[in-house]
């Protein structure tokens, strides 16, 4: 009975070997593959400027009044939460002269008017994380998980501008949790070979 008992912990010990081995392993895969691959994508989207409204001054009184506003897209665009353990950078850019692109959270949608496919803000109702007034012509951007919209804004005008935005961004894993990851691979990786060899001399 003492014999069978022994044979059975040996098994088992070869089993829990074995599997931090492999487990260990395909950590080194994993976090390998992680720090030499880095996922990509490109887009062209477009951005609508509301046209600004004239209300005409009292006759002899005064000029006209004219109310301008910065457009927000109706798409939202969403980072997901898997993106916290990676490096993501956003890169936007913009040929139009005159005009700006910031990034604001979906949220904020809230505070503006939905026309047909984008929403009509107040001039400085809107937070922005990114970009906005200051922005020329680029913004890069190291987005958090979240959704967000494009704010754009610029000339005074009395019609609807539209205007194209190129947007790509690159993800890879972030370098200190593959490094983590690597280290810890190694560690269960040399553990159970020890293990192994230890199991097969005994």
């Amino acid at each position: 009975m003492e014999r069978l008992g022994r044979k059975l912990g040996d098994l088992v010990n070869k089993y829990i070997s074995i599997s931090i081995t492999i487990f260990g392993l395909l950590m080194l895969i994993i976090s390998s593959l992680a720090v030499t691959n880095t996922l990509s994508d490109a887009e062209s989207v477009d951005a609508m400027l509301p046209p600004c409204t004239v209300e005409e001054g009292l006759p002899l009184v005064g000029e006209d009044e004219v109310t301008c506003y910065w457009g927000m897209s109706g798409e939202i665009l969403e980072i997901p939460s898997e993106a916290i353990a990676a490096d993501v950078d956003v890169q936007i850019s913009w040929q139009k002269s005159g005009v700006w692109i910031g990034i604001a959270e979906a949220a904020e949608a809230e505070k503006c008017e939905l026309k047909t496919d984008y929403y009509e803000c107040d001039k400085e109702s809107v937070i922005m994380i990114a970009g906005g007034p200051t922005s020329n012509g680029e913004i890069v951007w190291n987005p958090s998980p979240g959704e967000y919209r494009f704010v754009a804004g610029g000339d005074d005008t009395q019609t609807l501008q539209q205007f194209a935005v190129d947007w790509e961004y690159e993800a890879s894993l972030k370098s200190g949790l593959a490094i983590t990851m690597m280290v810890i691979g190694g560690i269960l990786l040399i553990t159970g070979a020890l293990l192994i060899y230890q199991n097969r001399t005994d």
